[in-house]
């Protein structure tokens, strides 16, 4: 009720010509909370804070990263390419055969860090493709002359944490970090709120500037996103 006081207090003060500041500052705004809740609010926004600073830091930078790619872009990558032999054990190659797949599977895994779930089998030869963060590789096993063909591109430092910040090709585990941090980040956000609401003067400049620097973003996105 007392938000709605306020907006009231606005748009009656923006009609008779008082400006934004104004109207908060004279707006009625008296919230009565707990110490205990505070206290709680509190130690919880001050351990979320020191949890997320680095986190905080480095979505903060690759931000500019990926907002920036020109300002980071390297010279065209050369593949790295490698050709050895299907170990003998694997030979002859018998695609239908259980226990050469998993044995497949195994040197493909200790070697390559790929797996041969996702590997594309055809008559004459398998081929495979592993993305990470900042990096692919493509893999092909002729089964016609026995060797591996082996093609890898690693595009830098800032596509690895491009790729992180995006969380793609980074896995489960990495996910889950990515969903944790947003957690944390929302609390962060309503604890700090929280510890407004007593701090009248505060929270109304605190209202201000929401207000101010969201509409800011929003004619941003009316007027000049295409």
């Amino acid at each position: 009720m007392q938000l709605i006081s306020v907006l009231g207090c606005i748009g009656k003060a923006d009609s008779g010509g008082i400006s934004l500041r104004v109207a908060f500052e004279s707006a009625p705004l008296k919230l009565r909370v707990s110490k205990s809740s505070l206290s709680f609010a509190r130690i919880i926004h001050v351990y979320v804070s020191m949890a997320l600073l680095l986190l905080m830091l480095f979505f903060a930078v690759t931000g500019i990263t990926l907002n920036h790619p020109n300002w980071f872009s390297q010279a065209d990558q050369e593949p790295k390419r490698e050709q050895v032999p299907i170990p003998a054990y694997l030979l002859p190659v018998d695609t239908q055969d259980a226990q050469w797949r998993l044995a497949t599977g195994h040197w493909l895994k200790s070697e390559w860090a790929m797996d041969m779930a996702t590997a594309d089998i055809d008559e004459d030869e398998i081929s495979l493709v592993s993305k990470g963060p900042g990096t692919y590789r493509s893999l092909t096993l002729d089964l016609l002359d026995g060797q591996a063909y082996v093609e890898t591109l690693e595009y830098g430092v800032v596509a690895v944490v491009n790729d992180l910040h995006k969380g793609r090709n980074t896995g489960t585990a990495w996910a889950w970090i990515l969903d944790l941090s947003a957690v944390l980040i929302i609390l962060f956000s309503l604890t700090g709120a929280y510890l407004l609401l007593p701090q009248t003067k505060r929270l109304k400049k605190s209202l201000l500037y929401m207000v101010l620097v969201s509409g800011s973003c929003g004619l941003v996105y009316v007027y000049f996103v295409p």
